[in-house]
């Protein structure tokens, strides 16, 4: 007998029943870790982009609706091997109290896949949902130390990186710890101005271009998102270099215009058109096989889709 169709199961009301009384469940039992992932994304800088990964997350099921299973066959008992790990991760988090944030988070993320498994499709259903999943976890806290070591490391080098192009410039700069010191302006590089923020911002955002844009080659995407670092550290870096010019110039009202205003609006725009350039780098530079295959063939000069001929 076949399974029945999954816009019958939907619409039914005993599957919605079950659905909410599950859904329900979960975020009972994680009360606490969504208050404090809310409170977290609401009251600390380096993560308020996590509203817009939890909104970006249910574009992305949107998104690929038409890889939702054609037919359903629920409720499905896989679903509670994903509760039993989901319980197991938060049950050892709470006792050792290591990175337990973190990783109670985590196992939220594996309780919403048991929720797949049970009410749409198992396999087929994280099929469907896998890239949300995934996705979620970048709105969550890093573990204290890791968090004070990247900040740290990012410091130093957004303070290496403005110092050495204000010497490139022929301006007569040097390094004290984090301090930037030109002529007598003093340009402090501090742990706010390290470029976490940026950086996890700007993670996420790549990360959602990278599995949005099926379109693009699995190539393109990869370097989409490998290149995240990168940009995000040369967008700090041209931050820090134009404050430093400005205050440098003696006008210090518009400098603390730029620091406290302006830089954290103009740095995403600014990381978006470094994306854009990369990806019409990447057009110019790789080819796709079948491109060049048939271009071989017919004795034409190979192109990459979409661009000018």
């Amino acid at each position: 007998m076949p399974l029945p169709l999954s816009r019958d199961v939907v619409r039914s009301r005993n599957w919605q029943i079950g659905l909410g009384a599950v859904l329900l469940a979960v975020v009972a039992a994680f009360a606490l870790v969504l208050l404090e992932l809310v409170t977290l994304w609401v009251t600390k800088a380096d993560y308020s982009h996590g509203l817009l990964v939890v909104g970006f997350a249910g574009y992305l099921l949107y998104s690929r609706r038409s890889l939702f299973p054609e037919r359903l066959k629920w409720p499905d008992p896989w679903g509670i091997v994903f509760f039993g790990m989901s319980a197991t991760l938060y049950i050892t988090a709470e006792r050792t109290n290591f990175a337990k944030e973190g990783v109670q988070a985590i196992g939220l993320v594996i309780a919403l896949a048991g929720v797949v498994v049970m009410f749409c499709g198992r396999w087929k259903g994280l099929l469907w949902a896998w890239p949300a999943l995934v996705f979620l976890p970048l709105s969550f806290p890093l573990p204290f130390r890791v968090e004070q070591t990247i900040s740290s490391r990012l410091q130093t080098i957004a303070t290496e990186g403005g110092n050495y192009v204000f010497q490139t410039l022929g301006l007569a700069s040097y390094a004290e710890g984090n301090v930037i010191v030109i002529g007598e302006t003093r340009l402090g590089v501090e742990k706010a101005c390290s470029g976490l923020s940026m950086l996890l911002a700007f993670l996420a955002l790549s990360a959602g271009i990278a599995l949005a844009y099926r379109s693009r080659p699995i190539i393109d995407r990869v370097l989409v998102l490998l290149f995240a670092l990168p940009i995000a550290i040369v967008c700090n870096v041209i931050r820090i270099v134009v404050t430093g010019l400005v205050y440098h110039a003696g006008w210090t009202q518009l400098g603390d215009l730029i620091v406290h205003d302006l830089a954290g609006w103009l740095m995403m725009p600014l990381a978006l058109g470094f994306v854009w350039l990369e990806l019409k780098l990447i057009d110019w530079v790789i080819v796709p096989e079948d491109t060049v295959s048939t271009a071989q063939a017919l004795n034409l000069p190979t192109r990459r889709p979409g661009t000018a001929t």
